[in-house]
């Protein structure tokens, strides 16, 4: 029954808004006429602009159009602050409407500008576009860096404003930053963080209007994570209500599609193509394509479910269409032109360095190869005089002996080198740990540092609460400002001792093995390299982040495995190392494999029917040839790159396991399909 009269309040609002639009509509038109009729470019810029604020977000083709005609007009008048304010108007139109690249291309373009003319402002809004151009392209933790980084200039602007910046809202854009970042932490899986953001701005009850209903889409978006559809849906309809009387279509279309797609998840396919075809449609008058895009795929999907198969189809092909205008292959492309730019200028610089290391590598074989036929040639030339000059046998004998020591010498030396390469694969092995380590380590310190500072404005309020009479205290807000701090408290313990687990067993991995053997949960142990193998190779390899589809991580485990007696940082080692030939070639594939193709490493642990345990790590990635399988064991034989493997991982695993723990190490593999590896060690 509510949804009922919540949807009969969003007609009403609807008819007054259509009504009030029409009027709105009408003044401009007036204005403009007005502002044709003078010669003040200085008013018919400031009324350009303001046209296109007014359809920022109701009408995008509306605010593109005002907004070029106020940068042309600014360019003509030479007006720096005027271009960059028109250019930030532009790109807002550009990405909304789904013109990606173009749009991040002009949001980096107007960040310089408005570095140049010292407009924080501008800087600030440029630096929140961008973050949500990167939430567009799915790397929300790049998102959260670029909000952060405005919301640091908005609180510049606030402590020392400028005359440049008169008229600016700055606590408007400091709330919807705030907004943005709780948004961003949603997006990273750290719904706490994200709860605590949403929920302060939804209780202000100074928050923008104009805002609201996005913020009630996320809060809902949060609902639907933690398992409360009906808290959910409940804040959708009254989001799509607020949307009439603030004229923000495009949250509408969203919060229409969000309804739908909760609708889906109850198997309730009426409702949802309901809503599905409304996020459509109201997404189409205004050109929203990324909400088209994603309500013709719902809505195909819905159909093809019930069997309405020309529906289904229809839709099937607009939602191709949109995903082609919106991220065909030459605007993707185009985008990553522009990101790459500075990691192209790095990337030459590593491959100078690399280049020079590698003729190191190849003037000192050169030299110890001469070396080598050197001594070889003295040794022939040795025999040949032994047989022409036995009256020198002795002479000769002194000289074999001082030759066969040269060659000791030269020995020795070739084995301090061999050792030298294995510590370095070693070495490399513990990069890629502590690298997966700070990747894995920032969760529970954001955490940490979340809590603590909502703690500490907890704490203020509180202070404040007890410093009133005792008649105007509110017990009931003391008291629950007290469990919250008790329970952030908690949470902060937790992912403290998170934290503490994970340096000390970084500690543990980097010490040199003393040979010592420990009962280790086989389980634990391989489930936390498995994580930080996966972070370790983010954090190296810049090629892994450009993998256009997100790896899956599978993991099956059994719960009843034994302990089993290892030495811990061997294991680990061996561990790593293959779960790092598994992301790698399942990279490798992704690189040239259609959009179809789901890249997955599976990590299992079983007990085996001969005894002991085992652990199998699969991938679905290259595969190995049948030609080099026998080799992939030989020492410094690899399949990578020059520069990018030392060819020791596997050998080195090998003779852990077989040697070092009686155990064996099984490969299944086929070119193309991928690999499977199984651990197979026994219990003492």
């Amino acid at each position: 029954m509510k949804y009922i009269i919540l949807f009969v309040v969003a007609f009403l609002c609807l008819e007054k808004a259509t009504f009030a639009q029409r009027q709105i509509d009408s003044v401009r038109a007036h204005l403009m006429r007005y502002a044709a009729s003078k010669k003040d470019d200085s008013a018919r810029f400031k009324l350009y602009f303001d046209l296109s604020n007014a359809y920022r977000r109701s009408n995008y083709d509306s605010a593109l159009y005002y907004g070029r005609l106020a940068l042309e007009l600014s360019k003509r008048m030479d007006y720096k602050q005027g271009e960059a304010r028109s250019l930030a108007a532009i790109e807002f139109g550009l990405r909304e409407t789904g013109n990606l690249a173009e749009a991040l291309n002009i949001e980096l373009t107007t960040l310089d500008l408005a570095r140049a003319i010292k407009n924080s402002a501008v800087e600030a809004q440029e630096l929140n576009s961008i973050g949500n151009s990167y939430i567009d392209l799915g790397d929300p933790k790049t998102a959260l860096q670029y909000y952060r980084n405005s919301y640091a200039v908005l609180q510049t602007i606030t402590a020392h404003p400028a005359s440049v910046h008169k008229g600016f809202p700055f606590k408007y854009w400091v709330k919807n930053e705030i907004s943005n970042m709780g948004s961003a932490f949603e997006k990273l899986g750290e719904l706490d963080s994200a709860l605590i953001y949403e929920t302060k701005l939804y209780r202000d009850p100074n928050f923008p209007p104009d805002l609201m209903p996005e913020l009630l889409g996320r809060l809902g978006a949060l609902k639907v994570r933690l398992g409360d559809g009906r808290e959910a849906m409940r804040l959708y309809k009254k989001g799509v209500a607020l949307s009439f009387p603030t004229q923000v279509v495009s949250d509408r279309a969203t919060l229409y599609y969000q309804v739908a797609a909760l609708f889906d998840l109850w198997h309730q396919p009426d409702s949802s193509i309901e809503y599905a075809r409304r996020s459509f449609n109201t997404a189409q008058t205004i050109s929203l394509r990324r909400i088209m895009l994603s309500a013709s795929r719902l809505l195909a999907r819905v159909y093809d479910q019930t069997k309405r198969i020309d529906s289904a189809f229809y839709y099937q092909r607009v939602g191709i269409n949109y995903n082609d205008t919106l991220f065909g292959a030459e605007k993707f492309r185009h985008i990553q032109l522009i990101l790459s730019n500075e990691q192209i200028r790095q990337q030459k610089i590593l491959q100078e360095q690399q280049a020079q290391r590698t003729r190191y590598l190849a003037i000192g074989g050169a030299i110890v190869l001469l070396f080598v036929l050197t001594i070889l040639l003295i040794v022939s030339r040795n025999n040949r005089l032994q047989k022409r000059q036995n009256r020198l046998l002795n002479l000769q004998k002194t000289q074999i002996t001082t030759q066969r020591d040269e060659m000791k010498i030269t020995l020795e030396n070739l084995h301090k080198t061999q050792n030298q390469l294995i510590q370095s694969e070693k070495m490399a092995s513990l990069g890629e740990l502590t690298a997966g380590i700070a990747h894995e380590i920032q969760n529970p310190l954001n955490f940490v540092n979340n809590f603590s500072e909502v703690n500490r404005e907890m704490l203020e309020e509180l202070k404040a609460e007890s410093e009133k009479p005792k008649a105007e205290r509110d017990e009931r807000l003391e008291i629950e400002l007290i469990n919250d701090l008790i329970e952030n408290e908690e949470k902060i313990n937790h992912h403290g001792k998170r934290a503490d687990f994970i340096v000390k067993g970084m500690l543990q991995h980097s010490r040199a093995s003393t040979g010592e053997r420990q009962l280790t949960n086989m389980n634990v142990l391989a489930e936390e390299f498995f994580k930080l193998a996966y972070q370790g190779l983010r954090a190296k390899d810049k090629s892994f982040n450009s993998v256009p589809i997100a790896i899956g991580m599978v993991t099956h485990f059994d719960a009843d495995l034994p302990r089993v007696n290892v030495v811990q940082q061997d294991i680990g080692r061996v561990l790593l190392n293959l779960f790092n030939n598994a992301f790698y070639a399942v990279n490798q594939k992704a690189k040239t494999a259609g959009p179809d193709y789901k890249p997955t490493v599976e990590l299992t642990t079983f007990k085996p029917p001969s005894g002991g345990l085992g652990v199998k790590i699969k991938d679905n990635g290259v595969g190995i040839p049948d030609a080099i399988k026998e080799k992939i064991l030989q020492p410094f034989f690899t399949t990578k790159p020059t520069g990018e493997g030392t060819g020791l991982g596997l050998s080195l695993s090998y003779d852990i396991l077989v040697k070092g723990h009686n155990g064996t190490l099984d490969i299944n593999s086929k070119e193309g399909e991928g690999a499977e590896f199984i651990v197979k060690l026994p219990l003492n």
